[in-house]
């Protein structure tokens, strides 16, 4: 899958193609931008998307062409600090509804030490989601790691980008 990154704001997409042909594009100095394929992605571009494009990208008209496999590592860790948060806010509602509190008594009753066995499973995956955002940082942090090609800053500039700081 490849990304179109867009000074505009605009992110594109194709899941038909991938490195392989970004790859056979750099080598033939073939322009992808004007290509049918690309589809307007869920969500705009922010400054990772511009970040990773800048070291791993192929300049095209309009933009720089980006292979997914730098782009998804860079959304991951918003993303599951979101689905952490998200977890955080629904665990605590699901404790306070009555009929879980029902339950709850009485499965404590049945066998003492449930609460306590139910609030270590909550604890376990606030732990493992926590685990998992370090891991997604360290990724992120690996792709940044990578030199910013000189070429495409100025290609980007040149159509009207703006370049993140950091970069």
């Amino acid at each position: 899958m490849l990304y179109f990154v867009k000074p505009s704001g605009q992110l594109s997409w194709t899941g038909d193609v991938n490195q392989t042909l970004l790859d056979l594009a750099r080598a033939h100095g073939k322009d992808l931008g004007p290509a049918d394929w690309w589809e307007a992605a869920s969500r705009p571009a922010n400054a990772d998307d511009v970040r990773v494009a800048l070291r791993y990208g192929l300049a095209a008209t309009g933009g720089i062409v980006v292979d997914a496999r730098h782009v998804v590592p860079m959304q991951r860790p918003a993303e599951l600090r979101a689905l952490a948060a998200d977890n955080a806010i629904r665990t605590a509602k699901y404790r306070e509804l009555p009929q879980v509190k029902m339950v709850e008594e009485y499965l404590e009753h049945l066998g003492p030490g449930h609460n306590e066995r139910s609030r270590e499973i909550d604890r376990g995956v606030a732990e493992s989601l926590e685990a998992s955002i370090e891991e997604a940082d360290e990724e992120a942090a690996d792709e940044l790691a990578a030199p910013v090609s000189d070429d495409l800053v100025q290609h980007w500039q040149l159509v009207g980008g703006i370049v993140p700081d950091p970069l």
